[in-house]
């Protein structure tokens, strides 16, 4: 029987649903000797696919940058989540409220825990902030949200983010 080879184990699945963790555990129970050279030329040449969907050193892909809105009603929350195996750098966050100061909190979120970013108000009704260290890039595992805390107001969050991994 002959052994499987890359595409076989990843059978069916599109560029863009290949994670660096599927290609991994798919070339882990491999050995390394003369007889898995033939199995090895598709993991890397899939490597090589999968770093060609980045720019070197983080650079943003060009006519993928983009200015996200979404008004959050009062006690409610938005997320930004990259989808697939989008990477994301975060430029900037605008928070502005209809009428008095804006109150949010801004953390990176995983679906079941939080690391709070900024946490309590805005200095004035139309205010940027950027109080962590740039660039701060997210993925569909951890990811952007917003909650308004404010208790009658809704506010407008306001993202710029450039693109830097399909």
């Amino acid at each position: 029987m002959a052994k499987p080879t890359i595409y076989d184990l990843l059978a069916k699945q599109g560029i863009d649903e290949i994670t660096q963790l599927q290609l991994n555990t798919a070339t882990s129970n491999s050995a390394v000797d003369e007889k898995s050279i033939s199995f090895w030329k598709g993991p890397i040449t899939l490597q090589r696919v999968l770093e060609m969907r980045c720019y070197p050193h983080g650079l943003p892909i060009p006519e993928l940058s983009a200015i996200s809105a979404q008004p959050i009603p009062a006690e409610q929350s938005v997320q930004w989540q990259p989808s697939g195996t989008e990477l994301w750098s975060l430029i900037a966050i605008q928070i502005t409220a209809g009428s008095g100061t804006p109150v949010c909190t801004v953390e990176l979120y995983d679906g079941a825990t939080s690391c709070i970013l900024h946490s309590g108000t805005t200095s004035t009704a139309a205010s940027s902030f950027f109080p962590w260290e740039s660039p701060l890039i997210f993925d569909n595992s951890v990811y952007l949200q917003i909650t308004n805390t404010h208790a009658s107001d809704e506010v407008v969050a306001v993202i710029a983010y450039h693109k830097v991994g399909l």
